[in-house]
């Protein structure tokens, strides 16, 4: 791990440039230099009276992941709740009443809360690219696209995520993700001239 300043933050006290051992936070942008920053020193951190600094993890800790059987089961919820919350936000957009509105606008929301929870009590949200890769596997992104009636949209927005944390993953840097417009099908790796679903050549890259 290496320290971090938020500039915005920063007083301008300077008592980080008396307690860091390498020079590190002396720079003349602001920014402390992460090559000369000690790994877990956190002696600047501790020495700023306007908390500006910070440090930033660049190891994270794995974690015991849940049982197959519960991850079967949250998935389900999570295709349930997602369907729910498209067809909330449909009838509120398209109501008049306020309040009718209203209902379904904050009934989407909670679906939403529910499905994201969902994600995350399962697994997914594990910064890993093994994991991402098993939950792109699992089938439940086809699930997803079936269940919102093909909503691209939505499913455009989870596969740009899966592709942002595959290339800021060390070992994934040349990932690419690739989504079957007909059926939902998805690829990771070396992109598909057909859909080995569907065999439908309708592939879009990410």
């Amino acid at each position: 791990m290496f320290a971090a300043r938020n500039v915005e933050l920063c007083a301008k006290d300077c008592a980080c440039l008396y307690v860091c051992p390498t020079g590190a936070t002396d720079t003349e942008d602001g920014k402390i230099d992460a090559e000369k920053c000690i790994d877990g020193c956190r002696l600047c951190v501790d020495a700023c009276p306007s908390g500006a600094i910070h440090l930033v993890y660049q190891r994270i800790p794995k974690r015991d992941l849940p049982q197959d059987e519960l991850t079967e089961i949250l998935s389900k919820l999570l295709v349930n709740k997602a369907g729910l919350f498209l067809q909330s936000k449909v009838v509120a957009d398209g109501e008049k009443s306020k309040n009718t509105a209203g209902f379904f606008a904050g009934l989407a929301l909670s679906n939403k809360i529910l499905a994201e929870d969902c994600i995350r009590e399962s697994g997914h949200l594990v910064p890993e690219a093994e994991r991402l890769d098993d939950f792109v596997q699992s089938g439940l992104i086809q699930r997803l696209y079936k269940q919102s009636h093909k909503d691209t949209e939505a499913l455009e927005q989870i596969l740009s995520t899966i592709v942002r944390v595959l290339r800021e993953h060390r070992d994934a840097e040349t990932q690419a993700v690739f989504l079957c417009e007909e059926c939902g099908q998805v690829e990771i790796g070396e992109n598909p001239r057909t859909c080995p679903s569907c065999t439908s050549d309708r592939i879009k890259g990410f």
